[in-house]
């Protein structure tokens, strides 16, 4: 019978002050993409604190746009809605109504 120590995933015994960022922050984040940014109107760059979104769904467009990092410019009435689209976005802007969800990566 294995011990429970000899478990890799054991960290030992709890803590009070353990929280679920703690786990995260030891084991990891599980699954493919770990945040979410939700656009709604305005300008936003993809770059800085906000790097690492490379996955967008566009629920409305709104007129939107969206940069791509290495180059080039999608009009988001142009794809289709509601569906996961694995992009590497620097900047997206002009949508006035628009409801985007950009999804962040990990690494």
């Amino acid at each position: 019978m294995a011990r429970v120590y000899d478990n890799a995933y054991w960290t030992g015994p709890a803590k009070a002050s353990a929280s679920k960022e703690n786990e995260f922050e030891t084991l990891g984040h599980p699954g493919k993409y770990f945040s979410v940014f939700k656009y709604t109107s305005g300008q936003v760059d993809f770059t800085g604190s906000n790097y690492g979104y490379s996955a967008i769904m566009v629920q409305t467009e709104g007129n939107a746009t969206a940069s791509l990092s290495g180059g080039g410019e999608i009009i988001l009435d142009t794809i289709s809605a509601n569906t996961m689209h694995e992009l590497s976005i620097s900047q997206i802007k002009g949508g006035a109504s628009a409801i985007v969800y950009l999804f962040k990566r990990q690494q």
